[in-house]
C-alpha cells in the first residue's frame, strides 16, 4: 500500500508540475471578451489523451487517468483519479488569433505555483479541445507546438460524456 501510495503521488507531483500548466488545462475559461458559447461549451468534464511537453509525447493509460472539470464560470479543478491536483481560474480572449488563455493557480495539493500563471493558447471542437501552455512562467505560445526545451506543453482533451 505505500508503494502504491508513494507512486501516486509520486504522479500526481509530476502531473502537477508540468500538467499544472496544462491543467490548468483547464479551459473552463472566463470573464475576458469570451462569447457565451464558447463558455458553455467548455463546461463540464474533459480527459486528457496526450501530453506533449519540451517535444516529448505522453499518451500512456497513466495521462489518461487525468480530468479537468470546468466551470462556465472559468473556475477548473484538476484530478488524478478523482484526487484533487490543483485547482484555479482562467480568463480567454476569443478575439485573439489564436484565442488565449491565462490560467492562474489557487490552490494545489503539495502548495506549489499558487498564484502563478499559465500563458497559452487554445483552439475547441465539438468534443475535443487543445491547449499550449508556457512553462515556468515563459512566453506564451504562438502556435500548437511543443519543440525540445520549448518549455510549451501541448495538451489535448476529450469531452467525457455526462450520465
Amino acid at each position: 500500500m505505500a508503494a502504491t501510495r508513494f507512486s501516486h503521488m509520486s504522479l500526481a507531483h509530476a502531473v502537477l508540475s508540468g500538467v499544472v500548466a496544462l491543467a490548468v488545462i483547464v479551459l473552463g475559461f472566463a470573464a475576458t471578451p469570451a462569447r457565451a458559447d464558447d463558455h458553455e461549451a467548455m463546461a463540464g468534464t474533459w480527459r486528457v489523451t496526450s501530453v506533449d511537453a519540451d517535444g516529448t509525447l505522453n499518451d500512456s493509460d497513466q495521462v489518461r487517468r487525468i480530468v479537468v472539470v470546468n466551470q462556465p464560470n472559468g473556475d477548473w479543478t484538476l484530478l488524478i483519479d478523482g484526487n484533487m491536483l490543483a485547482k484555479g481560474t482562467s480568463s480567454i480572449d476569443e478575439a485573439a488569433d489564436p484565442k488565449t488563455v491565462d490560467l492562474t493557480v489557487t490552490e494545489s495539493s503539495d502548495g506549489n505555483n499558487i498564484g502563478h500563471i499559465f500563458k497559452g493558447i487554445y483552439e475547441l471542437g465539438e468534443k475535443t479541445r487543445r491547449v499550449c501552455l508556457a512553462r515556468n512562467g515563459g512566453e506564451r505560445p504562438t502556435e500548437f507546438f511543443s519543440a525540445a526545451a520549448s518549455g510549451h506543453m501541448l495538451v489535448t482533451y476529450e469531452k467525457v460524456e455526462e450520465e
